[in-house]
């Protein structure tokens, strides 16, 4: 069987963790599945180096770039035609352009093609190169796989916004697997009455990788006694950019640094980057981390190097004292390690994950919490209440791990009966 793997986020190391648990277990599973995974190289970070770290070192995967046809401005040509395609849905362009009949080629090759796993490119973010792929295997009537992603809000302000809506509803209704890895996302999936959707949770608890951890992150960090940290810029979030500062952002996570050193004062803070190789300064979590320690300016601040892959984050977060993170991923690892956690919550996926695992006693909201000093510093007093009472719960990571295998286990049954039609 051949499968097509696209929209595979880059760039961030729980999109890889998600990425490899779910491609390890495919191959390991059926010997006879073959991998194709394919990237539209339309910005500077689709290129090899970002991309290796992603890579599953097996013969029956294989990584493609497709890079946009054009002398001049290929890469704007390519997104032009995009749009114009999701507007007229005029197939003639997926034959005409050179770009578009290229993918063409690698979905008609394909048995069904699966969309990674991954966040809400449809919803808030308006993700039309997103939607745009997905669309090329229902316009070609090739079975799709949407597994383990949130989607939504839709909102409805502008025609775009009604258009993105209309066709994302067609394609929920035309997924022949759906798998949904949040509360949330299945609520707003029963008020759009779909018909069938698996639950689930995010893919990388499919996998409990342990690695051994370089020793030069070991010297880094000087101690056995640490605190993984992993904060989040924000702005650049659709719910937070041009409401608050980078200034306000740095003043809060400092706030929260003092409390945690307060309770903790021997203790070693170590940041754990989750994006890397990006070209803007919000984008990679190395600039924040730096900002931070500069601002901060304490010698327990450690910060580890954005190259250092998802499987060693996991394994230097098996053995810390417990997990600080407004990072989505960095709350998954934390449980996948079964370490006890404060999680900040940005977004749905965070809140929805933990609604779902029955464990958001865990969870701070910090969707307002910086609108003001009244809000900040209940926050703080929040925050502090809940690092004085951490334990760890074997159960939440024994509850995440079964509904990931389960809904693995549904979706080798589809593969079989499509094998066997």
């Amino acid at each position: 069987m051949k499968i097509l793997i696209i929209n595979q986020p880059l760039n961030n190391r729980g999109d890889e963790s998600a990425h490899k648990a779910l491609v390890r277990r495919l191959l390991e599973t059926d010997e006879n599945i073959n991998i194709t995974c394919i990237w539209v190289a339309v910005e500077s970070i689709i290129n090899y180096p970002n991309i290796q770290s992603f890579c599953i070192n097996n013969t029956r995967i294989q990584y493609k770039i497709i890079k946009p046809f054009g002398i001049w401005k290929a890469s704007v040509v390519y997104v032009r035609l995009l749009h114009l395609y999701m507007k007229t849905r005029n197939k003639w362009l997926l034959k005409l352009y050179p770009t578009f009949h290229k993918l063409l080629s690698f979905y008609k090759s394909a048995d069904i093609v699966l969309c990674a796993p991954g966040g809400i490119c449809m919803g808030g973010f308006q993700d039309w190169r997103h939607l745009f792929m997905l669309s090329i295997a229902k316009d070609i009537k090739k079975p799709l796989v949407y597994y383990g992603r949130s989607f939504g809000p839709f909102p409805e302000e502008t025609q775009l916004n009604r258009l993105f809506k209309k066709i994302s509803l067609e394609m929920l209704d035309y997924f022949c697997f759906l798998s949904i890895r949040d509360q949330k996302t299945e609520k707003l999936a029963k008020e759009l009455h779909i018909k069938k959707y698996f639950t689930t949770v995010d893919s990388a608890f499919l996998s409990s990788t342990h690695m051994q951890v370089p020793s030069e992150v070991l010297d880094t960090i000087h101690t056995d006694d640490y605190i993984v940290f992993v904060p989040n810029s924000l702005i650049w979030h659709f719910a937070y950019k041009g409401k608050i500062t980078y200034e306000t952002v740095l003043d809060f996570y400092c706030g929260l640094l003092d409390i945690i050193l307060k309770n903790f004062p021997q203790s070693c803070i170590v940041m754990l980057p989750q994006t890397f190789g990006r070209n803007d300064k919000l984008g990679n979590d190395i600039n924040l981390f730096n900002d931070i320690a500069k601002k901060y300016n304490d010698s327990r601040l450690v910060i580890i190097d954005d190259k250092y892959d998802s499987d060693i984050q996991q394994s230097i977060i098996s053995k810390a004292r417990f997990v600080c993170g407004a990072r989505y991923h960095s709350i998954v690892f934390a449980i996948n390690q079964n370490r006890p956690f404060i999680a900040l919550s940005y977004e749905h996926k965070i809140a929805g994950l933990l609604n779902t695992l029955n464990c958001s006693d865990k969870m701070i909201d910090i969707t307002e919490s910086l609108n003001n000093n009244e809000q900040i510093e209940e926050t703080y007093a929040l925050f502090e209440s809940k690092i004085k009472n951490l334990s760890c719960n074997p159960a939440i990571t024994r509850k995440a791990k079964e509904i990931a295998n389960n809904c693995f286990d549904e979706f080798l049954h589809y593969l079989n009966n499509y094998k066997n039609a």
